[in-house]
């Protein structure tokens, strides 16, 4: 066919493998050095373990490159040698620290399991050992080898588990090049550049050149480049605002009195084009054309962007001119806004042009591939929030997922938001002064801090907590078991309520599931807030038990002054509260 349709090519000797473990979007089958065209299946498999065993080693070593940043382990390395885990450097140079034994110690490991443990169960199925789920099978206590039951998930996480692996293997590379280039593992790279203290240059990426544009040092380009960057971004910076001021305000009046159209007449966004009349396009063309030709004509012995004529904020011959001293700042945050303004103004026009409306109304985007839910998505529609007929699913996780799996990652979502919400109410009531019960066991007065509070708690106390959540959920694991298509109904509401009771008023069912999705959701994040707030800055919201959460202004307000209450002498009272009203003799 013209276009070349690959459907066609039946002969192509990358049939052969077209279907394997690894052809995943955006690129499909990629061979480009034609190492699969003899379509021999043993080389092929031969290669596929390699692939897959390299990529598993790969995503340990990334894993070893990040957590010795954040933790080491305590104690000594080689005790003989006086060496702690602690005096390893991170990155290339840890290979300098250890010692001749922890080199062969690691040798004969990876030897062991490469010759004795790792031994492949079919060779039709590379990589495949028979260690169950994560490679996991024999090496902990009551942990088995069975394989995920599920083949689905099992061709999704193997793919998964490609993709990373490959992932895994240029990250690792990458980490050693800047390794190499600047002598530790995470830094950024200044670089030899002869343009790396010109405007622009700004963190957190420094002077950023991926293309590597400027190697060559040729000043004359750069200085094109800088100007065209700068006008693109003024443009677009102009473009945004044309964008969003519109939706405010319009200019009164007529737009082309001859065709009776208004300025109010003219539609935001892309819809404008077809209402504006030629003879307007002419004249911004024209006015275009006169500021590019004759008020802001480029003058190669000033800086890229500065016109003689243009004074503060680029007015034509402004008499208001840059504050001293706060030029060069400007300037940096002219190309920062103007970059950003170029990024916002691509993706209003996408937007645009999917919805058809200037703000991209998603309502409109019939269109999208998003809006047929798979059968696994059917399962919780109208239960995502955060409204009742919402489906929420901004990182696509349930396009990927079976039904089952989709199931299990919603009752997942709720058990934390549960969890959540009680853990929250928990920090209050502790922030508070309230724990009665941890006073008890410990026998003091416990910390307020919950953070410090829960280091206080006995370890007897630790223990009936972690068993009684133990027990809570092998009662909901294994005895009272929630319906298969409802994972998270641990109270068994499915049997009692009448979902589909025709009423808006007596049933709000749908309506509850949802607030108890969005208030989960909303302590998730709440919890995590008040442990960063309280570790970084050590505030656990002490005031949440007082008046106006212990403002200054609710504390005077309660000091009230009982000496203006003056009370008569008892002796004038005729009616005595002890004793009775008194009686004449």
């Amino acid at each position: 066919s013209a276009w070349g349709d690959w459907a066609n090519y039946t002969e192509s000797p990358l049939r052969a493998f077209e279907n394997e473990l690894g052809v995943q979007a955006p690129l499909g089958y990629f061979d480009p050095l034609g190492l699969s065209k003899d379509g021999d299946v043993e080389t092929f498999r031969r290669r596929r373990e390699s692939e897959i065993k390299n990529g598993r080693v790969a995503m340990f070593a990334t894993i070893g490159y990040i957590v010795p940043e954040y933790f080491k382990f305590p104690g000594y390395l080689a005790p003989s040698s006086n060496l702690k885990f602690a005096d390893v450097p991170n990155g290339l140079g840890a290979i300098t620290k250890v010692p001749a034994e922890g080199w062969l110690q690691w040798v004969a490991l990876c030897g062991c399991y490469e010759l004795c443990v790792n031994q492949p169960v079919d060779p039709a199925d590379p990589g495949n050992y028979g260690k169950g789920k994560l490679g996991y099978g024999n090496m902990v206590l009551g942990i088995t080898a069975e394989p995920i039951a599920d083949e689905e998930a099992r061709t999704r996480g193997r793919n998964s588990e490609l993709a990373n692996g490959r992932l895994a293997m240029m990250a690792i590379v990458g980490l050693w090049v800047q390794n190499g280039l600047f002598g530790t593992p995470y830094g950024l790279y200044t670089g030899s550049s002869a343009f790396e203290n010109e405007l622009g240059v700004q963190p957190p990426a420094g002077f950023w050149d991926p293309l590597g544009f400027t190697k060559g040092g040729d000043a004359a380009s750069f200085r094109r480049r800088r100007y065209v960057e700068l006008k693109h971004g003024r443009v677009a910076m102009l473009a945004c605002l044309g964008y969003i001021v519109p939706e405010y305000y319009r200019w009164p009046g007529d737009l082309s009195p001859s065709l009776g159209l208004k300025f109010t007449d003219v539609p935001t966004g892309f819809a404008a084009f077809s209402k504006v009349p030629l003879s307007g396009w002419a004249q911004m063309v024209a006015f275009a054309g006169s500021v590019e030709l004759f008020q802001y004509v480029d003058d190669p012995k000033r800086a890229p962007g500065d016109f003689e004529n243009a004074g503060y904020l680029g007015i034509p011959n402004g008499f208001i001119q840059s504050p001293a001293g706060g030029k060069e700042k400007k300037l940096s945050a002219e190309i920062a806004n103007g970059r950003l303004a170029m990024m916002a103004i691509i993706g209003m026009f996408f937007q645009n042009g999917l919805t058809g409306t200037a703000w991209g109304d998603w309502s409109l985007y019939t269109d999208s591939p998003l809006r047929a839910l798979t059968p696994a998505q059917e399962l919780i529609a109208g239960t995502g929030g955060p409204f009742p007929n919402s489906f929420w699913d901004p990182a696509g996780i349930s396009t990927r997922s079976t039904e089952k799996e989709l199931l299990q990652l919603r009752a997942i979502e709720l058990k934390h938001g549960r969890v959540a919400m009680l853990a929250v109410l928990h920090w209050f009531h502790v922030a508070a002064g309230y724990h009665l019960l941890g006073d008890y066991a410990s026998g003091s007065r416990m910390s307020d801090d919950p953070l410090v509070n829960v280091t206080q708690l006995p370890m007897g106390g630790m223990w009936q907590v972690v068993f009684t959540i133990m027990c809570l959920e092998w009662l909901t694991t294994y005895v009272c078991k929630p319906p298969e298509d409802r994972p998270w109904d641990v109270l068994g509401w499915k049997g009692i309520i009448v979902e589909d009771y025709d009423s808006k008023i007596w049933n709000r069912w749908q309506d509850v599931q949802c607030q108890e999705l969005n208030n989960g959701r909303l302590a998730m994040i709440a919890i995590t807030g008040l442990v960063a707030q309280d570790v970084v800055t050590g505030d656990y919201v002490a005031g949440v038990g007082q008046l106006c959460g212990g403002a200054e202004i609710c504390q005077e307000a309660t000091k009230i002054n009982f000496d203006a209450w003056e009370l008569p002498p008892m002796a004038e009272l005729e009616h005595s509260w002890s004793l009775g009203p008194a009686i004449p003799f």
